[in-house]
């Protein structure tokens, strides 16, 4: 493959608004805006704390030992909305603000016990108030809310096994779509000839399309919003992202030393073919290399400290 640079397109910086407070969630919402989750410094570490047994190892905890004061913020580049939320109970949180401004926390491990799941998801009104909690599953790997108002949550390997309790675990299909009170909508199912999946690495949720990438075989998939399927033959492993144009598809990432490797491959009719490696420049010409990294639609998201970068699918020459 021939690599190519390419230069990210600088898209707002946070410290703008963040003031003193840090970012302990950050994704890209339905309608391309960041939305973030921030706390007080002295808070900042509460929603990361693992439970540490004597043989050394550490798992980690679904819920804080005090609920947290957090801010949700909406930021499109140019505007910020902010929502107070008084009391965020979640551990290892996501955020996802939806077309109705509100607020979606959840946390990313969930307990089942004596017949009952924890609730480890909350709705929040726009104006901070809980609406209501749900359950989301343990194991969350990612978390996309549509334009049209679904919750897509897609799971790691323990999700999709079970752990923590689960036997029939919520996250077994590896993706759900979920209504906004917490209802499942529908089930991933692979599509013919394909492995099911046993871990979700890479998810896109598009104004017309759902997309992901999965293991263990690594085939680009989308689901319709008809919720019909179809899926592509991959021969590049390990992608934590993906963006999608009509013709082409986009994959960030790999293991070990490919963690930053990008690839941009042509739709054939059942494979992805014509390989090319890229290399993503920031602005200032270093390789792009660590950060949150999103796709959503054609447009691959680098969050990287405060700065928030684009890169359009479109827009490469080819």
């Amino acid at each position: 493959m021939t690599a190519h640079s390419f230069t990210l397109t600088p898209h707002g910086d946070f410290a703008d608004f963040l003031g003193d407070l840090q970012l302990i969630a950050v994704s890209i919402g339905p309608d391309g805006s960041a939305n973030l989750l921030a706390t007080d410094g002295n808070e900042a570490k509460a929603p990361f704390v693992r439970d540490v047994n004597p043989s050394g190892s550490s798992f980690p905890r679904t819920r804080v030992e005090r609920p947290y004061k957090a801010v949700a913020f909406k930021y499109d580049g140019t505007s910020v909305h902010r929502t107070e939320l008084p009391a965020v109970p979640f551990a290892f949180p996501f955020i996802q603000i939806l077309g109705t401004g509100h607020v979606l926390v959840a946390g990313s491990r969930c307990r089942y016990s004596k017949g009952r799941a924890e609730l480890n998801a909350a709705l929040y009104t726009p104006e901070g108030k809980l609406a209501h909690q749900m359950t989301l599953g343990d194991g969350i790997q990612d978390i996309q809310a549509s334009p049209h108002g679904e919750i897509w949550v897609s799971y790691f390997d323990e999700g999709v096994f079970g752990n923590f309790g689960w036997s029939n675990s919520l996250g077994a299909p590896g993706l759900v779509c979920f209504g906004q009170q917490g209802q499942v909508l529908w089930n991933f199912t692979a599509p013919v000839g394909m492995d099911s999946m046993a871990d979700c690495y890479a998810l896109n949720v598009a104004e017309d399309a759902t997309w992901l990438c999965y293991y263990t075989d690594f085939p680009v998939v989308r689901v319709a919003r008809d919720r019909s399927t179809r899926g592509w033959t991959n021969k590049i492993s390990g992608a934590s992202a993906l963006a999608v144009s009509r013709s082409h598809v986009l994959l960030w990432g790999g293991y070990q030393e490919k963690r930053s490797r990008c690839v941009v491959q042509r739709f054939g009719p059942e494979s992805l073919t014509k390989a090319r490696e890229i290399s993503l420049l920031l602005p200032n010409g270093e390789p792009l290399s660590t950060g949150t990294i999103v796709g959503r639609g054609s447009t691959l998201h680098a969050i990287v400290g405060t700065h928030w970068y684009q890169l359009d699918l479109n827009e490469l020459p080819w």
